[in-house]
């Protein structure tokens, strides 16, 4: 309803909008339904569809629903069997009443039997004559026409308490509304309704305002006069009363169906219909007019195997309710669709023979053709074999190539890293050398002005210090540190990757490197003689193999391979020096 009350909504300010007259703005309206209206239909569609689907669910788990009231009716029949006092029966058996009333027929007959025999040994005069109300209202419910007027033609009105008379009144309207709904016969029919219609109005002067029955009266009295936006405006106030996905809303869901199918809405009949079936089912309700009523218009629209599921579903609760109304009512509509269904199979059936034949057909053109690919496939068997041995050395030869393409690169690599290298040291090492002879001639020029002028002492503590070597080798190191670090930045990162979490060693300078570091730098740019690291770094040999060999111990590499691996730190992948 909400989809159409947005397009009623729309339309309206498009109205407004075309009486301004301006014919952009027409132009505009106009291209904007054209994509509105396919996008609500298919809105409206798929809403449907859904409901579908869980009906189609909801039938296939109706055993389950079944046994859900079968059990509620056992613990209330414990119930009744378990109690003394006849007072109480009657109210339990009223309740056995109302789960059978949709669900079996003859037992909800036999249950008010039961509580009108209560109600009469208890002396409740209002309750015994309750009882013939509803049994009556059951009896026309079903079809039962004769017995009811019976029935009602034995009550004492004057007994009534307020519910008796209401069931009373509302018993005598519904038998007079079906009598006249199913009558051929014009002054009959008339007559039939106009009795309806005098107990409609006592029922409505009883009824509380906002009771579902005074307002299913006003629905149902607004509809027969034509009036189906009224009745659809009670029926409103009904489904805000009745509890969801209960038997009653299974019943509004029913006649909001009928005021919208009057109304001409046929999405929103299509979904009210399959609720007010999909309710029925989950409520394991056997007397059902919905159901039946969809597989009718799902034949009309030509669905005729969902159709055919339904009314065969609807027949089987039909049977179970046992009501000569209801069978009366399905089964000329189910003969009309299990005929269709039927004539649909027999078509099935010829186009599958057809289709069948068909397929042996093919199948012998397919075999006849694939003989031919045999016969193909022998004939070029052996300039296949020569073309796969001719492809085998082809291939053979690139992977040669491919292999001898990656020592290319890896070569051409590692001559390019250590051209860079050496030529960063060698720059290195010529600023070094011209520094030390400038500094080995300002010595010299310190010790000639020394030695002229006598200060022998002077010039013996000069040169007995050792400071001036001890600086020069921190100013060296201080060189090769930064130079390393700027050539290889990422080398203590990469070589700490190398080592044990425990072992990886941290840098208190972030310029400058320690011994163990120091010592892999120069294994890293090629120097991996101990003597010659020893002799660099003014450590004994045998302090330089223990440093190696104590970094190597918390390797997390395979020690053998560790130093190959620090070669590699600042190179390529899969490019090793």
């Amino acid at each position: 309803m909400l989809i159409h009350d947005i397009v009623l909504s729309l339309q309206y300010v498009a109205l407004l909008l075309v009486s301004l007259g301006n014919d952009t703005v027409m132009r505009i309206l106009i291209l904007f339904f054209l994509v509105l209206a396919p996008l609500v239909d298919a809105v409206a569609a798929t809403r449907v569809d859904s409901l579908y689907r869980c009906l189609d669910a909801a039938i296939a788990d109706s055993s389950a629903f079944i046994a859900k009231r079968e059990d509620a009716i056992r613990r209330i029949r414990d119930k009744y069997v378990h109690t003394g006092e006849a007072s109480t029966r009657y109210v339990v058996a009223l309740e056995l009443y109302e789960e059978y009333k949709p669900f079996m027929n003859d037992s909800a007959l036999a249950w008010l039997g039961r509580a009108r025999a209560e109600a009469r040994r208890c002396g409740d005069r209002a309750g015994e004559n309750r009882c013939l109300a509803l049994t009556a209202y059951q009896c026309s419910n079903t079809g039962m026409y004769t017995e009811a007027v019976d029935i009602l033609s034995t009550i004492d009105k004057s007994a009534l308490g307020g519910d008796g008379l209401v069931d009373y009144y509302m018993a005598y309207n519904h038998l007079y509304g079906e009598l006249g709904y199913y009558c051929k016969v014009r002054y009959l029919k008339d007559k039939y309704f106009a009795l309806a219609h005098v107990y409609a109005d006592s029922l409505l002067a009883m009824a509380s305002p906002d009771s579902d029955i005074r307002l299913q009266l006003l629905e149902t009295t607004a509809y027969n006069k034509g009036d189906y936006k009224e009745a659809l405006r009670y029926n409103d106030m009904r489904l805000k009363l009745a509890m969801k996905d209960s038997y009653r809303m299974a019943i509004v869901a029913f006649y909001r169906y009928l005021d919208y199918k009057m109304l001409g809405d046929t999405d929103e009949w299509k979904y009210w219909l399959a609720m007010s079936a999909l309710l029925d089912v989950r409520n394991a309700v056997m007397d059902q007019a919905a159901l039946w009523e969809l597989a009718n218009s799902m034949y009309l629209r030509g669905e005729i195997e969902r159709s055919y599921r339904y009314i065969n579903f609807a027949s089987a609760c039909a049977s179970k309710f046992s009501t000569r109304l209801r069978n009366q009512q399905i089964t000329p509509v189910m003969q009309v669709i299990d005929n269709m269904y039927q004539m649909q199979n027999r078509r099935e059936n010829t186009y599958l023979k057809a289709a069948i034949v068909l397929t042996g057909v093919f199948m012998l053109i397919v075999l006849a053709f694939l003989v031919y690919l045999t016969r193909q496939r022998r004939a070029s068997h052996r300039l296949n074999s020569e073309m796969k041995q001719m492809l085998d050395s082809l291939d053979t030869s690139n992977r040669r190539l491919t292999a001898t393409g990656n020592h290319l690169n890896d070569a051409v690599a590692n001559l390019d890293e250590s051209n860079r290298v050496k030529e960063k040291y060698i720059g290195l090492f010529l600023r070094q050398c011209s520094s030390y002879i400038d500094r080995m001639d300002a010595m010299r020029r310190d010790v000639f002005t020394m030695l002229k002028a006598k200060r022998y002492a002077e010039l013996y503590d000069m040169v007995k210090n050792h400071d001036f070597r001890d600086k020069e080798q921190e100013e060296l190191f201080e060189i090769f540190d930064s130079t390393f670090i700027r050539l290889f930045p990422t080398f203590v990162d990469e070589f700490n990757q190398l080592l044990n979490p425990d072992s990886r060693i941290s840098l208190p300078d972030q310029a400058k490197l320690t011994t163990g570091i120091r010592i892999f730098a120069l294994i890293r740019l090629g120097i991996d003689d101990s003597s010659k690291i020893a002799e660099f770094l003014h450590y004994s040999v045998n302090t330089i193999y223990n440093y190696r060999a104590k970094i190597k111990n918390g390797a997390a590499v395979n020690r053998e391979e560790f130093e190959d691996l620090v070669k590699a730190i600042g190179l390529p992948k899969g490019v090793v020096e």
